[in-house]
């Protein structure tokens, strides 16, 4: 596609004479390198940046320029773009990649696009500014692309992302966390809150990516955290690069005379490649000057410690027995497959005709964050949805669901049911009251050894050895589980719209504490 690209490009601006001239003065633009946090920062003079604005959106294409053409792509779950040359640009082939319909700048469902858009686009760079982190537009959803090469950052990333794919090691990345084929790395120069990413896979990139998001805190007055990235394809992979913020304009914008740059970083100055758009202030920039416009901007050093803690935290998985029938109806959301069902028969569970002793259908649960649902359970006429892992066993004559889930991500149904009152506190005494019960019921387990209680033979075992000294309150609760879903330990009816972000705020502060 870059071949078409490259001839798109050409054929627009032989047509769109006031825009071509914007290109042409890329040519003779003033350029300077200034060293800044271990890289060389690109500045660029760059009067013509000022955007072409006539009136109305100027993506939506009844907007559109005299003389301005479109490309077609095809993003995921028919999603429709254009492809425009970039009416104030920064780079030579400066592309413009905006949805066919006016909806808002979002990356949410729209960063598999992103990454298709690097996979066709050969020898070019995409990058995204979210709404209020660089872009001019955050009225339409759009992208942008260039060649590649032009940006510091992306530089660097190519470097250190080639050598990890090497195998060797570099001290300028710190590595966090993999989801399947994919790695997170923060990288710990240049400014705060940069992030690069490597996959082999889309869907892992994916995956990846917003699991980086999620630990981000969401302002109020935000539908999306604050960042700007940059992807690419390289030596077979999905690499990028992300630039998590505080601030969508630095102190410096505001300022009057001398204190004053009229500066606004979106993803190229978040890169290294920092377009002044007054000449006056070009010469007057300095390493101080790029320090305060970057510190403004960036996460706090508190902001990152906290983002990198929940990006390397964990937390234990238990087991919930939540349901006990003769038959149970469930769905795995995943798998299109609908709702299904399971039955007792013979000693054993009946799943379309087959006999089983247990029956497990797994569920990744990323153990740093709160998990999304993967199952359904239908009781009652009623839909409730867990998180986690769905495992059937056989208990006392009936099949028996059981959700092996993060202690964490339990905890958001159990503290959001229990009170509204002192959250914190809430969190902290239940959590310390579910891990006695999981270590009161491994210690029993451990006693017999073996393969421990997870099937009937096991069980008759431990039921036949057990201390005959012990008295039934020294016993667990339960010994195919840790705890189960009613009353008798705690109420719990999984991922449930009572469990607001006032209950998720009380559970990430005080993660992993019992005391």
């Amino acid at each position: 596609m870059a071949t078409d690209i490259d001839k798109f490009v050409h054929d627009q601006l032989s047509v769109w004479p006031a825009v071509a001239a914007k290109y042409r003065a890329l040519k003779s633009t003033r350029t300077r390198t200034l060293p800044y946090g271990g890289i060389l920062v690109t500045l660029q003079s760059n009067p013509g940046r000022l955007p072409i604005f006539d009136h109305g959106c100027p993506l939506c294409e009844e907007n559109y320029m005299e003389h301005q053409h479109t490309l077609p792509f095809e993003g995921r779950k028919g999603r429709k773009y254009n492809i425009l040359v970039n009416r104030a640009p920064i780079f030579p082939n400066h592309l413009v990649i905006t949805r066919d319909v006016h909806v808002p700048q979002t990356i949410w469902h729209r960063f598999p696009d992103m990454l298709d858009l690097a996979a066709s686009l050969e020898g070019y760079l995409v990058f995204y500014n979210s709404p209020k982190s660089g872009t001019t537009v955050p009225g339409h959803a759009h992208f942008q692309a260039c060649p590649k090469g032009y940006m510091p950052l992306e530089r660097a990333a190519e470097r250190l992302l080639r050598a990890v794919a090497a195998g060797q090691e570099t001290d300028e990345l710190e590595f966090l966390a993999s989801v399947r084929d994919a790695q997170l790395y923060h990288y710990k120069k240049f400014h705060r809150g940069i992030f690069m990413l490597r996959a082999q896979t889309p869907k892992s990139m994916a995956k990846m990516f917003y699991r980086l998001l999620d630990c981000m805190n969401l302002l109020a007055e935000d539908t999306e955290p604050r960042f700007n990235a940059l992807t690419y394809c390289s030596e077979g992979e999905y690499r990028a690069v992300v630039s998590l913020r505080g601030a969508s304009k630095p102190g410096c914008y505001y300022e009057k005379g001398e204190k004053h740059f009229s500066i606004s970083p979106g993803a190229a100055e978040m890169a290294g490649f920092v377009v002044v758009p007054e000449p006056e202030d070009f010469d007057r920039i300095d390493a101080a000057v790029l320090d305060g416009i970057f510190n403004d901007v960036t996460l706090s050093e508190e902001a990152e410690k906290r983002l990198l803690w929940r990006l390397v935290r964990t937390q234990p998985r238990i087991e919930v027995g939540i349901l006990r029938e003769k038959e149970i109806r469930f769905e795995i959301i995943s798998d299109g497959a609908g709702p299904q069902t399971v039955s007792y028969r013979e000693g054993k569970i009946d799943y379309n005709g087959m006999l089983y002793d247990d029956l497990v259908f797994e569920a990744v649960t990323i153990s740093t964050l709160f998990a999304e649902p993967s199952f359904i359970i239908f009781r009652d006429g009623v839909e409730e949805r867990f998180a986690g892992t769905l495992k059937f066993i056989v208990d006392g004559g009936k099949v028996c669901a059981v959700n092996i889930i993060g202690a964490e991500d339990y905890l958001m149904s159990v503290v959001s049911t229990a009170g509204k009152e002192n959250l914190k506190a809430l969190a902290v005494s239940t959590r310390r009251w579910l891990l006695s019960q999981v270590a009161h019921r491994q210690s029993h387990k451990a006693v017999i050894g073996g393969p421990g209680l997870d099937n009937t033979p096991s069980l008759v075992t431990w039921l036949e050895h057990r201390p005959e000294d012990k008295k039934p309150e020294d016993l667990p609760a339960h010994l195919r589980f840790d705890v189960c879903a009613t009353e008798h330990c705690r109420p719990y009816y999984g991922i449930t719209e009572k469990a607001n972000s006032k209950v998720r705020a009380a559970i990430d502060e005080t993660w992993g504490q019992t005391e």
